[in-house]
C-alpha cells in the first residue's frame, strides 16, 4: 500500500526543516544562493524535498482516479 497524504505532509515538514537548518548555516558561512546549488548537503536535502512533492502529486493523481472509478460504479449499479 502506498503512503498516506498525511504521511507524507510530516515527511515533508521534517525534510523542509533540515533544508531550512542547513540553510542557516550556509548563511552563517556567507554562501549566497547561486553557491548553495554546488553545496552537495543543499542538494540532497532540496532533493528529498523535491521527491516527497512529487509523491504528493502522485497520490492526489490516485486518489482522483479511484473517486472517479467509485462514480461509475454507483452509476452502473443505479442504471441495472
Amino acid at each position: 500500500m502506498g503512503q498516506t497524504r498525511d504521511s507524507l505532509e510530516r515527511q515533508l515538514e521534517v525534510a523542509r526543516e533540515k533544508l531550512n537548518k542547513y540553510v542557516s548555516i550556509l548563511d552563517e558561512r556567507g554562501v549566497d544562493g547561486a553557491l548553495r546549488k554546488r553545496d552537495s548537503i543543499w542538494r540532497n536535502l532540496d532533493s528529498k524535498c523535491r521527491q516527497i512533492r512529487t509523491r504528493m502529486v502522485a497520490v492526489d493523481a490516485i486518489a482522483a482516479r479511484e473517486a472517479e472509478c467509485e462514480q461509475r460504479k454507483a452509476a452502473a449499479a443505479a442504471a441495472e
